[in-house]
């Protein structure tokens, strides 16, 4: 095939596409272009933009949908600018949600440049919302990666999203940094920020009430918040750091601090130290609490205690053997201590001899929030105000 085979074919399915014979015809023909353009090594596409016109007119879901497909199965095809295109309809589709961020998420990469950031979140951010089902982050892999590969990236997703209060968006970035390392902190950068007062504190509550089981991260973005934003919010924002974060966390979030506090910023350092000194001295108060002997349970209320959970314990296992379908099919032995199990098995010559196990260790530690224990109410209805709040609108 040579190149003006390729510009013939082409010209035959623009013709097509433009006055179709029947719509299986006008699909062959819009997949046809895509394989000629993907074998095309030329940066330009020979009649792209005509062919992308007369498609995006007035697509029906089905072309963007098809459309989207040809992204993935024809990566090299299209151009910046089809590409573009494409995800600019895709906002405006009225179903098939779900398929068109399947393709998409399946052809964008965030090292092929054609492909514009902030576009595919602007597409991402009407799709998610009208998922059937919550989205997950195993269905966005690659958008995931590609928003933590850089620090801008996870500053403009996270200071827009929180920003728009929308409940399913900021609900999958809750199950974005569920997907990852826990600790992980993202600072929002100056740029991202919104100008007003109001509406930084309107992030920082969104923060609250959707990243609160993952200290590290929330109380990062707030720190950004005090030290960029501005001055009338950092009084609200230091407050939502003391509670419910620091009186809810310590274990990880106050060595974050910590190193928070010798920051390069006098401005978060400050904060920082002032929330430091402030824990500090609540952890004090705490441990003067444990030489009121009034506060203590009695001997009789212990071992009634003790008991009680003896038993409840042994009935849960007795319950949880009855329930299990491997319960007779295997030996059930209780080790007690040690580091290695040891069995007798028996082979196929009735001979028997002995199995030795080494055992180890597997740790996972999760810290509770303490708040929800101390005032279980209290700190549930500061969460759902935080997550169902909005703006008054005008």
């Amino acid at each position: 095939m040579t190149t003006q085979d390729d510009h013939t074919g082409i010209d035959a399915c623009l013709s097509e596409i433009q006055n179709p014979s029947s719509d299986d015809a006008r699909n062959a023909a819009i997949e046809a272009v895509f394989r000629v353009w993907d074998n095309d090594a030329t940066e330009e596409k020979y009649r792209q933009d005509e062919v992308m016109k007369s498609l995006l007119d007035k697509p029906t879901d089905e072309d963007l949908v098809r459309l989207s497909a040809m992204l993935f199965y024809h990566k090299n095809a299209s151009t910046e600018k089809t590409i573009s295109a494409i995800l600019s309809k895709l906002q405006g589709i009225s179903s098939s949600f779900e398929a068109a961020s399947h393709w998409i998420e399946s052809a964008l990469t965030w090292k092929d440049d054609r492909w514009s950031f902030k576009q595919v979140v602007a597409f991402m951010e009407v799709m998610v919302p009208r998922f059937e089902q919550p989205a997950k982050s195993k269905q966005f892999h690659s958008f995931i990666e590609w928003v933590f590969i850089e620090r801008a990236n996870a500053s403009y997703l996270f200071a827009r999203w929180l920003n728009s209060g929308d409940f399913s968006l900021c609900s999958f970035l809750a199950e974005m940094v569920s997907g990852g390392d826990r600790g992980v902190a993202l600072p929002l950068l100056p740029n991202d920020l919104p100008p007003g007062a109001v509406d930084q504190i309107f992030i920082a509550r969104k923060c609250i009430g959707f990243l609160w089981l993952h200290e590290i991260t929330a109380a990062s973005i707030l720190l950004s918040l005090v030290e960029h934003g501005h001055p009338d919010a950092v009084p609200e924002i230091e407050a939502l750091l003391w509670e419910p974060l620091l009186l809810s966390y310590s274990s990880e979030l106050r060595p974050y601090l910590e190193q928070q506090a010798s920051s390069a910023s006098p401005t978060a350092a400050k904060v920082a130290q002032e929330l430091i000194a402030q824990h500090a001295a609540y952890i004090e108060g705490l441990e003067k609490a444990h030489d009121l002997s009034e506060l203590e349970p009695s001997n009789e209320a212990r071992r009634a205690a003790a008991i009680k959970d003896h038993q409840r314990n042994t009935d849960i296992q007795k319950q949880a053997r009855k329930m299990s379908i491997f319960g007779d099919m295997f030996h059930t032995a209780t080790m007690l201590y040690g580091k290695k199990s040891f069995s007798m098995i028996t082979g196929a010559d009735g001979k028997k001899f002995p199995n030795i196990t080494p055992l180890s260790e597997h740790s996972y530690s999760f810290e509770f929030p303490r708040l929800s224990v101390v005032d279980p109410v209290g700190f549930n209805a500061l969460l759902t105000v935080c997550r169902v709040e909005q703006r008054k609108t005008q």
